[in-house]
């Protein structure tokens, strides 16, 4: 799901990260540390390391302000999860391949390589890609829509909530499991069964889920059956590669401004943001166990 608010705060997001390979190295080259927990954000831990790699994240050499603004990222994908919303393993892999491309590297391999000479582990890296795509979904999702109400000014956009499960004709045992499908797979089972058997890593471990979409997001041969068949189907497409199954969940329809509000309204969500995350900080139990970073 898209909208234009959502491509100028994910513009912003992916220029900010494709700057990290400007990052003043030095930093890291001589990072040296015993990693430890310093710091609890509602019983989440967070460690010395993710501190340091903070201070790069957000452009900072202060580790107090670095150490406020992991918090409030922190406290906003809290809040997310609890609302919802999710994101899956395939839209952080296609968020850093463009992190990748920005940098003008290779390939996943290159980009990993540099990260651990600047001294940051790669799965630190992804847990921050995933609190700032939580982060915007946050926005697209629930404030966005909230300060929207009563705006006429634009147009609706319909976006479809869709599970898939794909076998593979490559993979072991195909034909058993897709009897085996055939047999037992439906709508209330799809989550449980695609963790089971499907062959797409992407969405495997989030019970199948693409996430909302639009028409044109998925590719052209997912995308017309799709949106072809009715909301709360269940059914089968076989390609010459495998089998998927495909469970269209939900559809909704999302208010798109015209473009004379962007201005305006991109300081309104902001400043509602802001409110936002105070008041979450208000209610959140945070404890410093490295007491100078207080």
């Amino acid at each position: 799901m898209i909208n234009r608010f959502k491509v100028l705060i994910l513009t912003v997001l992916f220029l900010s990260f494709a700057n990290l390979a400007m990052a003043d190295e030095n930093t890291n080259k001589d990072l040296k540390l015993v990693d430890r927990i310093v710091l609890l954000v509602n019983g989440e831990p967070v460690l010395q390391s993710e501190v340091e790699f903070a201070k790069t994240w957000f452009k900072t050499n202060d580790t107090k302000e670095a150490v406020n603004q992991l918090i409030d990222l922190m406290l906003i994908s809290q809040q997310a999860k609890r609302l919802g919303i999710i994101v899956t393993n395939r839209e952080v892999q296609e968020a850093i391949k463009r992190i990748i491309q920005a940098n003008k590297m290779k390939n996943q391999k290159e980009f990993k390589e540099y990260l651990t000479q600047q001294g940051i582990a790669y799965s630190e890296f992804k847990n921050f890609v995933k609190m700032e795509l939580l982060k915007s979904k946050f926005i697209q999702l629930y404030l966005t829509p909230k300060l929207l109400k009563g705006i006429k000014e634009g147009k609706l956009e319909k976006v479809r909530t869709v599970r898939i499960i794909f076998l593979d004709k490559l993979k072991p045992n195909y034909y058993d499991r897709l009897r085996t499908l055939k047999k037992v797979l439906n709508k209330n089972n799809f989550a449980e069964m695609a963790k089971k058997f499907s062959d797409d890593e992407f969405t495997k471990e989030e019970g199948g889920l693409l996430g909302n979409v639009k028409k044109g997001d998925l590719v052209k041969l997912l995308d017309d059956v799709v949106w072809k068949h009715k909301v709360s189907e269940l059914f089968e497409l076989p390609t010459d590669k495998g089998t998927y199954f495909i469970y269209i969940e939900k559809e909704k329809e999302i208010m798109v401004p015209s473009s004379k509000l962007d201005k305006a309204f991109l300081k309104k969500l902001e400043k509602e943001y802001k409110m936002y995350v105070k008041k979450l900080r208000q209610n959140a139990y945070i404890e410093y166990l490295d007491k100078s970073l207080r």
